[in-house]
């Protein structure tokens, strides 16, 4: 699994650079979506990839298996969001990192990648708890962002971030 990071750059270019860099690949494939939105690659079912952003950071995965990602930006939202948007199991593990919302974070972006890996998206995981075993897990953090990537191959313990410069 390679695991790539971007700022202020379109997710389309990220993709592009890591499949050229990483596999050879150019140009970037054809992109469709599945009937439940995830993108894919119809011509090249040998590699799956995730896209996620917010603000301006881009983050990527790109895997021989299906995988998924997310990244958020911490910022406050309403008090009532962690009591609707984690299960209870959830809620014990966010007080359990601090109740604050970078805990909140933590915990929502490896939901995030769990249902961008399932492929089903998360309306139809809504009210599940990610599993803990069978997976493979990332959890990454920085100053004020939190990501997590999900598969069945073991993720890279950091994020190869890239300069904007280093992007075509």
């Amino acid at each position: 699994m390679k695991l790539f990071g971007a700022r202020s750059c379109p997710w389309q270019a990220l993709l592009a650079y890591v499949l050229k860099a990483e596999y050879g690949l150019s140009p970037l494939p054809e992109i469709a979506r599945t009937p439940q939105g995830k993108p894919h690659f119809p011509d090249r079912p040998d590699l799956h990839f995730s896209v996620s952003h917010t603000g301006d950071l881009v983050l990527c995965a790109v895997s021989a298996c299906p995988v998924g990602t997310d990244i958020e930006t911490i910022r406050p939202r309403r008090d009532s969001l962690p009591r609707y948007a984690l299960t209870e199991e959830e809620q014990r593990g966010w007080q359990a990192l601090g109740g604050d919302w970078p805990a909140f974070y933590t915990l929502w972006t490896r939901k995030e990648a769990w249902c961008k890996y399932t492929g089903q998206g998360l309306r139809a995981l809504w009210g599940q708890t990610p599993p803990k075993e069978g997976l493979c897990w990332g959890q990454y953090a920085g100053d004020g962002w939190r990501a997590a990537v999900c598969g069945q191959e073991q993720p890279p313990e950091t994020i190869c971030w890239l300069e904007k410069g280093d992007l075509p």
